[in-house]
């Protein structure tokens, strides 16, 4: 298992960017279609439960399917935890030793083990699109990145959704999404780290290794420039974030090679949650259909995936295209060792029209997540140079 590093960026400080080495556990083609299944079971769900409540909220993260998960340290002395960095959701949460029925063989928390922990007990919970978790609050010393935040409240789970989390290779999930969207408004891991002087500001960016590959990194504080080539191409948070708490941008327009889709709304566009958390780019039901339609379908030997159209993604005027190696998930039958095909793209009932940017487009394009300016940043992904030492 990888191990949460520091890492010196060229020409900056120490304290200036921190990497988090990231792991990624792909599926069997059987399980990818058994998430797909259950993602729009409780999506549905979900969504008919916030409308008979009339609440201006949705829930996105898909916290199984992608599985990009590092380290994080909890209590003094450290107790080690595998855990999700999702920017869907915006608290940290780990099994407590009173979860009853969280996975065995799996780290728990044990506060009375940690010199640093002060008790807090108001109760905690987490609606994710997937499932859910339940438990309390407590505080202790984290470590995140090599770098310690000294005070983090956190969330001690005693129950768990066992068909989402029973068999996960992750412990919890420590969320990045912005501050509005934190259960009982805790603090943030990024402004907690700007504050305590451990990094200069609250911007961080995800590297994603594509086929399989090692690599993948979260760089906090700024950017890696080992991790991408050409300029960053920003675009500001969309008004509708100020009311559903995401990372949410507006595209002005979705197309299949040079053929507009017309999915996108003259007026609001297509608003969309640029999430870490999401295995696959989703979107409204029928629109998402409209598309898939247009793609074609994708055989299971992978036969036609270099036929398939290019879908290109609009966003301030700029097009972002994805070709079919970024958009087609590709994962080796555990039997004959062969690859398997199949769409990551997906029709889904949100609660509102909204899409997902999910892993797909991510790990074609290195992001940043800039709090301070309220923007989010594209720029061409590319793998790091051999050469380059990680200390």
């Amino acid at each position: 298992m990888k191990k949460a590093i520091l890492s010196l960026t060229l020409g900056a400080a120490a304290a200036d960017v921190v990497n988090v080495a990231l792991t990624h556990k792909p599926k069997t083609l059987l399980e990818v279609r058994a998430m797909k299944e259950r993602r729009t079971k409780h999506a549905e769900r979900f969504a008919a439960t916030l409308q008979d409540k009339g609440l201006p909220s949705v829930s996105l993260t898909d916290v199984q399917d992608s599985e990009y998960f590092g380290e994080v340290d909890i209590g003094s002395p450290p107790q080690k935890f595998q855990v999700i960095y999702d920017t869907g959701s915006s608290n940290l949460w780990i099994p407590g030793k009173t979860c009853t029925n969280c996975k065995t063989k799996a780290p728990r928390y044990e506060s009375d083990k940690s010199s640093k922990y002060v008790k807090n007990g108001k109760s905690f919970a987490m609606q994710y699109g997937t499932g859910s978790c339940t438990g309390f609050l407590s505080q202790d010393d984290i470590i995140v990145g090599g770098q310690a935040i000294t005070g983090f409240t956190f969330g001690e789970v005693t129950t768990e959704a066992a068909d989402v989390f029973g068999q996960a290779p992750f412990d919890g999930i420590i969320g990045m999404g912005p501050a509005a969207a934190a259960v009982d408004k805790v603090p943030m891991p990024m402004q907690m780290l700007v504050d305590q002087k451990k990094i200069d500001h609250n911007i961080f960016a995800y590297y994603l290794a594509s086929g399989g590959k090692t690599g993948s990194t979260l760089t906090l504080g700024g950017t890696d420039s080992s991790f991408y080539t050409g300029d960053f191409t920003y675009q500001p948070l969309s008004r509708a974030s100020k009311i559903l708490p995401y990372w949410m941008i507006s595209a002005s327009d979705i197309k299949i090679g040079d053929t507009s889709t017309k999915a996108c709304g003259w007026f609001l566009g297509c608003q969309s949650v640029v999430d870490t958390g999401t295995s696959v780019i989703a979107g409204p039901i029928a629109a998402m259909n409209k598309i898939i339609a247009q793609i074609g379908n994708v055989t299971e030997d992978c036969s036609n995936v270099k036929s398939l159209p290019t879908v290109t993604f609009n966003f301030g005027g700029h097009d972002f295209p994805l070709e079919p190696e970024f958009y087609v998930i590709r994962v080796k039958d555990p039997a004959t060792g062969k690859d398997q095909c199949e769409l990551g793209m997906q029709g889904m009932n949100a609660g509102a029209p909204l899409w997902i940017l999910g892993d797909p487009f991510l790990r074609k394009y290195y992001t940043v997540w800039d709090a301070e300016q309220k923007r989010v940043g594209f720029a061409l992904a590319k793998a790091p140079a051999e050469g380059v030492l990680v200390v």
